[in-house]
């Protein structure tokens, strides 16, 4: 008796999770500290099952939060996910250095790091710091500033596109507009953190002068 009761309770139990009604869904709604609701959604979107029948996951957004309608199991999971995203991003600090080429052959103290790579990329004479920028932004942040290179003046447009790797292997990949009266340069660069990259080159109104764009990306661990 024992033995076919316990048959019938699997067979019980069977029909259940093959009934056409599914599994039982809540909805819970994760509030957002740091991520965007729209940064959210691809890290939420693989727990959530549109396509299940008759018992579809759906989620809602908006701009600090994202309310989601799934098993509990997978809604555990979310909260999971979401802890190890929703944290502050660390600030990344750009200092851009404006250096004339052609200027005095006597070494600049202040580009030392970089005057051995721009001798290997150009053939001028000498080369001198003459417009220092430092700006600060997050990963998918933008900022603008205007670099001084008397007497001339440039819009530099920049975002930080992506923050990759940690420690010493990490790398920023960085967009970089640089406008003035005379010309202007676009680029997309990945650059190690701590390591200073040549951007491009414009041509200055005055003097004939060429002007040469280096940036050094640092990671902050707290806001400036």
């Amino acid at each position: 008796m024992k033995a076919c009761l316990s048959f019938a309770t699997a067979i019980a139990a069977l029909l259940i999770a093959c009934s056409p009604g599914g599994p039982s869904l809540d909805t819970r709604t994760f509030a957002l500290k740091y991520l965007h609701g729209q940064d959210a959604i691809p890290i939420v979107a693989p727990y959530v099952y549109a396509d299940r029948p008759n018992a579809k996951g759906v989620f809602t957004v908006s701009d600090n939060a994202i309310t989601v309608r799934e098993t509990p199991d997978n809604l555990d999971k979310i909260a999971r996910v979401l802890a190890q995203y929703d944290r502050p991003r660390p600030f990344i600090r750009l200092t851009f250095h404006l250096i004339e080429a052609d200027g005095p052959a006597i070494a600049d103290p202040a580009i030392r790091d970089v005057e051995a790579t721009l001798r290997q990329l150009f053939r001028f004479r000498g080369y001198r710091l003459v417009g220092e920028g430092v700006v600060s932004a997050t990963e998918k942040g933008e900022v603008t500033q205007m670099l001084a290179a008397e007497p001339e003046h440039y819009a530099l447009s920049t975002s930080v596109q992506r923050l990759a790797g940690a420690a010493d292997s990490a790398t920023v990949e960085l967009g970089v507009h640089l406008e003035g009266r005379a010309g202007s340069f676009r680029t997309t660069v990945t650059i190690p953190v701590g390591k200073t990259a040549v951007l491009g080159n414009v041509q200055a109104q005055s003097k004939g002068r060429t002007l040469i764009l280096t940036v050094r990306p640092e990671v902050l661990t707290a806001s400036p």
